[in-house]
């Protein structure tokens, strides 16, 4: 059988499966992968802690350091709904269209599901992977047909848009290889100019000091600046794709995946009180749950701020005293953008008992009246 019929059967099959775009590539080394990088951590785009190694750079460039015999790279995608949500009030906080359930766990079924075909029709190895990061998926997906990048640094498809989760299969089995997409995004600047924090200051150069989809997923103090324009946001951020034209015209989606459901809010005082055991069992299968609960905390103290529901107070202000540094400084900061001049009895007396320096200057510089600005 030809390599272009073996293709032909595994498109077939993925298809029938629910599997939205496949791309296939050979499993050659991705060129420049490794360079760019570098010089995203050296211009100071990813944080020095969050930068990888070279034995890391080396896995996510090179396919064949996962499966040693593979010569073609399945690429796949599965798109999400990505309506924006009706907030009926503003105790609610908003949770990114992409992690509204775990796609990622339920493409990686389909993709295993792929590979067993795989296998059984052709008698090769195979080994699939979803929302795996010591392997570069946006760069297989570019090289194997799926999509192209956007200015914000994603991988927009053809039918879908930018909306979609991306997975794997490695297999040793020779396949023809699909072309890259002849597109791009052209003249057009809409993402760039509609992030909140300037986090894209050149095309696909993302800053991830000033991304809040990065942060919100980060143990990290959120700037003061980036604060002011968290708004409503729980957990990631979806702005540049909710404002780009390929998502405007893109296929309806209506997946119902039962895997890690969160839904499109959360009530934020839940979040506020929730202890860790109520987290884990929350979001257990969500890639929520592969985070910190303090992370979470944290977000929702910054989206309470912006809520202006006095419901939300007492929790707030009980935070203030979390032993956790990071906890407790953003809920004093939520204490004062919500109370306004009546927060300065709990900042001085917060002041007065406060042993971590950058909080003591942050308390500072609440006091003085300035702290929409750092």
């Amino acid at each position: 059988m030809s390599s272009a019929m073996r293709a032909v059967l595994i498109r077939e099959r993925a298809a029938e499966l629910g599997i939205d775009g496949i791309g296939i590539c050979d499993a050659g080394p991705l060129a420049g992968t490794g360079a760019s990088i570098r010089a995203a951590v050296e211009t100071g785009l990813i944080p020095p802690e969050e930068a990888p190694g070279e034995r890391a750079l080396a896995r996510m460039a090179t396919p064949t350091l996962h499966l040693k015999s593979a010569r073609s790279v399945i690429c796949a995608y599965e798109a999400y709904p990505a309506r924006k949500p009706v907030q009926i009030n503003r105790l609610h906080g908003v949770v990114a269209p992409y992690t509204r359930a775990n796609y990622y766990k339920d493409l990686k079924v389909k993709l295993q599901e792929l590979s067993a075909f795989i296998r059984e029709r052709f008698g090769s190895r195979t080994k699939a992977f979803s929302c795996y990061v010591t392997l570069a998926e946006k760069p297989l997906a570019r090289k194997a047909g799926l999509g192209f990048y956007g200015k914000n640094g994603v991988i927009i498809t053809r039918r879908h848009g930018s909306c979609v989760v991306l997975g794997e299969i490695l297999t040793d089995l020779e396949l023809d290889p699909d072309p890259p997409m002849e597109a791009d995004c052209g003249s057009c600047r809409i993402c760039m100019e509609a992030c909140p924090t300037g986090a894209i200051p050149e095309p696909q150069r993302i800053n991830r000091n000033r991304c809040i989809q990065f942060l919100s997923g980060r143990r990290r103090t959120v700037p003061m600046d980036i604060r002011e324009m968290w708004d409503d946001r729980l957990y990631g951020c979806s702005t540049c794709q909710d404002v780009c034209p390929y998502n405007m015209d893109r296929d309806p989606v209506d997946r119902d995946v039962a895997f890690g459901r969160v839904g499109k809010t959360l009530a934020i005082e839940d979040v506020l009180t929730m202890d860790d055991a109520g987290f884990e069992a929350r979001f257990e299968d969500n890639q929520i749950g592969r985070r910190e609960p303090a992370i979470l905390k944290r977000n929702a103290l910054l989206a309470a701020a912006h809520s202006g529901a006095e419901a939300l107070l007492p929790p707030v202000i009980g935070l203030t005293r979390d032993p956790d540094p990071m906890i407790r400084r953003h809920a004093l900061w939520a204490a004062w953008r919500m109370l306004g001049p009546a927060s300065g009895a709990l900042l001085r007396m917060a002041l007065g008992a406060e042993e971590e320096p950058e909080i003591i200057a942050e308390l500072k510089t609440l006091l003085d009246g300035d702290g929409g600005v750092g």
